[in-house]
């Protein structure tokens, strides 16, 4: 059962005794951890354990909103930032709680079976920042300074800089509860905060603006491709801006990073040429998570921006998750891409929260 992944929120059917399929409950909660006996379940009345006989049906629903209104204006800020961090997880990650803290030695700390809840620890390679930052999620049952003390140690043993991705609860710069803690603690450690990045979302539906398939929303002159793999033009459009400086082994780390999620889409717009021939002038990235789209890496040729390319690749991309029932999506752009924030507000996305990445200076 595929849906059975810690940190999904689900609706389980169980038998209130095993093979006995008259007698059933439901469940809804989300899911903290899986193993060959069964499931346990984070429910509004507490923790639920199923052992699997007893799993009749399990099905994926989104995020609990936080008030009334469309699907993607109602979600909480840390919500959101669960749904983009699984969309772009590294392998090497580790849940710092008191929990798991207790179990060290009889589980992995790398392994996703961990309780998933408190402070998200991701490492990579690649140069990227999300995939090598600590994301605070839920109270670590640490306190501030002694989780951030985790971090850090973390993050020495893998010969790394401590960052830690902090973000607001709405389009202020007020920190969420989340993370409001952090703020004095990283100030006196001497951490800095990144240039802002701006989380939107928005309706599937009203980003296709009209296109019912991906093939629809091609501009004149552009044809769009879904493929389920990047091709080297695209890791060559990805990566061109890359520092030379960078690690040998960015590269190859971030390949990995890029087509680790599955299922994982790429969605180009191609420009056709008279001789049969064609080039990519755009290209995007489209997971789905917690069914909700997440859009990444998108790019668009330098010489060829400001044609339509990019809007092409947006709309087929909402497109596709629309196509699959999926009503929602997000991104994250940096808020000095005015580019790309024009690019979605045009097409109704708007502004949730922000966030930064914080490092010692």
């Amino acid at each position: 059962m595929d849906e059975l992944q810690p940190g999904r929120r689900v609706v389980v059917r169980y038998s209130l005794d095993p093979g006995d399929s008259h007698s059933t409950s439901d469940a809804l909660g989300v899911v903290t951890t899986v193993d060959e006996a069964g499931v346990e379940i984070d429910t509004k009345r507490g923790p639920l354990r199923i052992s699997r006989p007893q799993i009749l049906l399990v099905h994926e629903v989104p995020p609990a909103p936080t008030r009334s209104g469309r699907t993607h204006e109602i979600v909480s800020a840390v919500d959101l930032r669960r749904i983009s961090a699984a969309a772009w997880l590294p392998q090497d990650v580790s849940w710092l709680h008191v929990e798991n803290l207790r179990n060290e030695g009889t589980e992995s700390a790398a392994d996703l079976s961990l309780l998933q809840k408190g402070w998200l620890l991701r490492s990579s390679d690649s140069a990227t920042r999300r995939a090598n930052s600590c994301l605070p999620v839920t109270d670590s049952g640490l306190g501030w300074e002694q989780s951030l003390d985790a971090v850090e140690e973390w993050y020495r043993t893998r010969e790394k800089p401590s960052r830690i991705q902090i973000y607001s609860a709405d389009d202020s710069s007020t920190l969420a509860p989340e993370c409001e803690g952090l703020a004095p603690l990283l100030s006196a450690r001497g951490y800095s905060p990144s240039e802002a990045v701006l989380l939107l979302t928005g309706a599937t539906a009203e980003a296709a603006a009209g296109a019912s398939a991906p093939a629809e929303a091609a501009a004149p002159g552009l044809a769009i491709d879904v493929a389920d793999a990047p091709t080297p033009e695209h890791f060559a459009a990805w990566t061109s801006q890359r520092s030379p400086g960078d690690a040998s082994g960015a590269a190859e780390a971030f390949r990995s990073l890029i087509t680790a999620d599955q299922p994982c889409e790429f969605v180009t717009a191609y420009a056709q040429h008279p001789d049969g021939s064609r080039s990519m002038v755009s290209a995007a990235r489209v997971v789905e998570r917690s069914k909700w789209g997440v859009i990444t890496n998108l790019v668009t040729r330098p010489d060829l921006r400001r044609r339509g390319a990019g809007r092409s690749v947006v709309r087929a991309a909402a497109a596709l998750l629309a196509q699959r029932g999926v009503r929602s999506y997000l991104v994250d752009i940096e808020a000095s891409n005015e580019a790309s924030l024009n690019l979605f507000g045009s097409l109704g996305a708007a502004m949730r929260h922000r966030s930064w990445y914080a490092e010692r200076a």
